[in-house]
């Protein structure tokens, strides 16, 4: 029941936007989706219960209505990498639709921002790339950190787990990412105080990157990313096996997080 009144309130949330859409004036078009977005979605299964978190990397082109994304994601705690190519289509609400070839589509409506995408048990949201390339030194400073979802058997925990911290990204004498913070958390019943980490991290020049988080007395955590909003903003999911958790690093400096999950 509670999936079930989640999905609802999304959809009602969905036509929402589409409606505040006309009400704007605003009119879209398959080139309101044009360029590289980094995209955070989760999926559960028809209990309610996580089974997917994936963060991928989807670039839409507008003059052949053709979009390809590269995805890393956690189905049921087992960790893929996907690829896939597909057509979408927008109308002039912002409203639209997304068909991955040999797959099931998905409804979109634009933002400021990106994008809120819903697929039958699952729901995400994407933000543009904002810059044509990446580097360690492109996303250093102070950041927010959140990730929400489950440990399954075999984990270090099991049960619901959520993390929240503040993690310094910097770049050393030779160029590599380090990352040092405190981060809290939950692992079902039990709650994790603010503990030291340390860490580092690597991004690519396509601006998908990955990693390591070391809590003091605690286990590694490893995660795959995508750099969004010229390096403001990390979408990201966990790639240790037994899990299926997805969150977000924010600036600091930044006043608004994009995330929107029922979950």
């Amino acid at each position: 029941m509670i999936s079930k009144t989640f999905r609802i309130a999304r959809m009602i949330v969905f036509a929402s936007f589409a409606l505040s859409s006309t009400a704007w004036g605003v009119t879209c078009s398959n080139a309101s989706l044009s360029g590289t977005y980094g995209f955070l979605h989760d999926g559960t299964d028809s209990s309610g219960t996580p089974a997917t978190a994936a963060v991928s990397r989807i670039t839409f082109h507008s003059a052949t209505g053709t979009f390809t994304v590269e995805t890393t994601a956690s189905h049921d705690g087992v960790i893929a990498t996907e690829s896939l190519t597909g057509i979408y289509t927008l109308a002039s609400n912002c409203t639209g639709t997304g068909s991955p070839t040999g797959a099931s589509p998905f409804f979109m409506v634009v933002t400021s921002t990106g994008f809120l995408a819903l697929h039958p048990f699952s729901e995400g949201f994407a933000v543009k790339q904002g810059s044509p390339t990446c580097s360690n030194a492109a996303v250093i400073g102070s950041f927010g950190f959140e990730t929400t979802g489950l440990f399954l058997a075999g984990a270090p925990a099991t049960g619901w787990v959520a993390f929240i911290g503040d993690l310094k990204l910097t770049v050393s004498p030779s160029g590599e990412g380090v990352i040092s913070g405190h981060v809290a958390g939950s692992e079902g019943a039990t709650t994790l105080t603010f503990a030291p980490v340390t860490g580092s991290y690597t991004v690519d020049k396509d601006c998908r990157g990955r990693a390591t988080i070391l809590p003091m007395g605690g286990s590694e955590m490893h995660f795959s990313l995508v750099v969004v909003d010229g390096g403001k903003e990390m979408l990201a999911v966990e790639t240790d096996a037994d899990t299926v958790v997805s969150g977000t690093v924010v600036d600091a400096r930044r006043r608004h997080v994009t995330r929107f999950s029922g979950d």
